[in-house]
């Protein structure tokens, strides 16, 4: 072969050559994913014919064909958390554009087992290279990473992060290491021999989300850690049904006048701090996550005691760069991209950035 052909060989002719997907080429070349030992043999021998050269390849973006990450995430509305995670998608849209690279979203309800099943369902009616996928679902999600895997389709986790799975990368905080904080700022700020609250988001078919289990983990891990010897009590909440979180939070704080202290692991603390400005109570030390206009609302006027935030935006925008680059072979991303664990308190929040990093 003409040393002028050498030059112009891309990942996706490799791939053509092979008789494989892009992605299954990017994963023997940078040595990352699962990959068949029928199809690394079939990868290995183009590569070896064609002195495959990665510095040389990288030179050309264009793959011929205008390809397209889907992305399942959660449905959401101003101001929420995921709002902010597709704003960063937004802005990476118009990078992927260069890379001849399209998104597709398909939404899903967080707080509904049986919608993210849709989702996964609607997925398949329409071809698609590469996958952004919200991991709230764990037992959803690992399966449709399996048949990713069998079809050699490169994916990325956003949200939090799932074991034992293929994935290209994952853009998120340390979920445990994130409850294990939140323990933290809440036992600082209460007394000695009181007790907490969990505050926990009822959701329809499913055990709570993977980020929520993750974080509770790493928060009762703290605890025992460092010899709490308070009582931990539960409750649960509804999204959009105030009348129903008042009774309940009427009756809990009745029958637990110990608990000096509250936590939520999701970005819903706005619900328990409402209900503490419904009933004047400033006796709760209240924890929750994710810098949302109403949780940043109530930290302002001392209702939420702290927030931590994990920087949504930035988790967006990698996340289609690292599958643009990826599908067109021009770079590699380390496959965990833990997001700084942000602590916003009243004193801060207003010099706070979500800054794509």
């Amino acid at each position: 072969m003409a040393e002028k052909e050498k030059i112009n060989i891309r990942i996706v002719d490799i791939a053509r050559m092979a008789g494989v997907s892009a992605g299954t080429v990017d994963r023997v070349i940078h040595h990352r994913g699962k990959v068949s030992d029928a199809n690394l043999a079939r990868v290995n021998e183009v590569l070896h014919r064609v002195n495959y050269r990665p510095n040389l390849v990288a030179r050309s973006l264009a793959s011929g064909r205008r390809q397209t990450i889907a992305v399942i995430m959660p449905h959401f509305a101003a101001g929420e958390y995921w709002a902010d995670v597709d704003a960063g998608i937004r802005r990476a849209e118009v990078e992927a554009g260069r890379y001849n690279v399209a998104v597709r979203k398909i939404f899903f309800d967080q707080y509904d087992r049986a919608s993210f099943d849709e989702a996964v369902a609607a997925l398949a009616a329409e071809p698609f290279d590469g996958a952004i996928i919200a991991t709230l679902f764990a037992e959803q999600v690992v399966p449709l990473t399996r048949e990713l895997d069998a079809q050699e389709i490169p994916y990325v986790f956003v949200d939090s992060h799932i074991p034992d799975c293929h994935e290209l990368a994952y853009f998120g905080t340390s979920s445990f290491d994130a409850g294990v904080v939140a323990a933290r700022l809440l036992t600082d700020r209460t007394e000695t021999g009181t007790d907490l609250a969990i505050a926990k988001i009822v959701r329809t078919g499913d055990g709570g989300s993977n980020q929520c289990r993750n974080r509770e983990a790493g928060f009762r891990d703290y605890l025992v850690r460092t010899g709490f010897v308070g009582a931990i009590h539960e409750i649960e909440l509804r999204i959009g049904d105030k009348d129903y979180n008042t009774r309940q939070l009427d009756d809990f704080f009745r029958e637990h006048p110990r608990v000096t202290g509250a936590v939520t692991f999701n970005s819903t603390c706005h619900l328990l701090g409402d209900y503490l400005v419904q009933r004047d109570r400033r006796d709760i030390r209240l924890v929750g996550y994710d810098n949302i206009r109403r949780n940043e609302e109530l930290l302002r006027t001392g209702i939420v005691t702290a927030l931590v935030a994990q920087r949504p935006e930035a988790q967006g925008y990698h996340s289609v760069l690292a599958l643009c680059r990826c599908l067109t072979g021009t770079g590699s991303v380390p496959r965990i991209n833990n997001m700084p664990i942000d602590i916003l308190l009243r004193e801060n929040i207003d010099f706070y950035k979500t800054e794509i990093i």
